[in-house]
Protein backbone atom coordinates (compact mmCIF):
# COMPACT_ATOMS: atom_id res chain seq x y z
CA UNK A 1 0.00 0.00 0.00
CA UNK A 2 2.79 2.46 0.61
CA UNK A 3 4.67 2.33 -2.63
CA UNK A 4 1.17 2.75 -4.06
CA UNK A 5 0.38 6.03 -2.25
CA UNK A 6 3.81 7.22 -2.68
CA UNK A 7 3.94 6.53 -6.67
CA UNK A 8 0.16 8.20 -6.38
CA UNK A 9 1.39 11.34 -4.77
CA UNK A 10 4.31 11.72 -7.30
CA UNK A 11 2.23 11.30 -10.54
CA UNK A 12 0.05 14.23 -9.06
CA UNK A 13 -2.68 12.54 -7.67
CA UNK A 14 -2.16 13.60 -4.16
CA UNK A 15 -6.41 13.91 -3.55
CA UNK A 16 -6.35 10.63 -4.75
CA UNK A 17 -3.42 9.79 -2.09
CA UNK A 18 -5.03 11.96 0.95
CA UNK A 19 -8.10 9.67 0.43
CA UNK A 20 -6.57 6.39 0.50
CA UNK A 21 -4.50 7.74 3.52
CA UNK A 22 -7.61 8.89 5.25
CA UNK A 23 -9.15 5.72 4.27
CA UNK A 24 -6.57 3.21 5.79
CA UNK A 25 -6.18 4.91 8.84
CA UNK A 26 -9.62 3.75 10.04
CA UNK A 27 -8.31 0.15 9.63
CA UNK A 28 -8.81 -0.85 13.73
CA UNK A 29 -9.07 -4.28 13.08
CA UNK A 30 -13.04 -4.28 13.29
CA UNK A 31 -15.18 -4.95 10.21
CA UNK A 32 -16.83 -1.15 10.64
CA UNK A 33 -13.04 -0.31 9.87
CA UNK A 34 -12.45 -2.06 6.84
CA UNK A 35 -15.83 -1.13 5.58
CA UNK A 36 -14.67 2.58 5.73
CA UNK A 37 -11.43 1.80 4.05
CA UNK A 38 -14.08 -0.07 1.59
CA UNK A 39 -15.46 3.81 0.58
CA UNK A 40 -12.41 5.31 0.55
CA UNK A 41 -11.02 2.88 -2.36
CA UNK A 42 -13.82 2.90 -3.95
CA UNK A 43 -14.37 6.61 -3.94
CA UNK A 44 -10.40 7.14 -5.48
CA UNK A 45 -11.43 4.64 -8.13
CA UNK A 46 -14.70 6.18 -9.21
CA UNK A 47 -13.17 10.01 -9.19
CA UNK A 48 -9.60 9.59 -9.89
CA UNK A 49 -8.57 6.04 -11.33
CA UNK A 50 -9.05 6.75 -14.47
CA UNK A 51 -6.11 9.25 -14.79
CA UNK A 52 -3.95 6.43 -12.88
CA UNK A 53 -1.31 4.24 -15.18
CA UNK A 54 -2.50 1.07 -15.58
CA UNK A 55 0.23 -0.49 -12.80
CA UNK A 56 -1.70 1.68 -10.39
CA UNK A 57 -5.41 0.52 -11.21
CA UNK A 58 -4.56 -3.17 -11.33
CA UNK A 59 -2.87 -2.33 -7.52
CA UNK A 60 -5.92 -0.18 -6.34
CA UNK A 61 -8.13 -3.35 -7.60
CA UNK A 62 -6.18 -6.03 -6.05
CA UNK A 63 -6.63 -3.71 -2.94
CA UNK A 64 -10.41 -3.27 -3.33
CA UNK A 65 -11.08 -6.95 -3.78
CA UNK A 66 -8.84 -8.02 -0.43
CA UNK A 67 -10.86 -5.12 1.91
CA UNK A 68 -13.89 -6.59 -0.06
CA UNK A 69 -13.19 -10.24 0.92
CA UNK A 70 -12.54 -8.76 4.90
CA UNK A 71 -15.75 -6.75 4.50
CA UNK A 72 -18.13 -9.33 2.99
CA UNK A 73 -16.07 -12.86 3.67
CA UNK A 74 -15.75 -14.58 0.84
CA UNK A 75 -17.84 -15.13 -2.23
Amino acid sequence: MDGLLTRLDAGGHAEAAAELRRGFSCLNGLTDGWALFLESIEKVEAEHAARFAGEERRELAAVRRAVRRAVYGPR
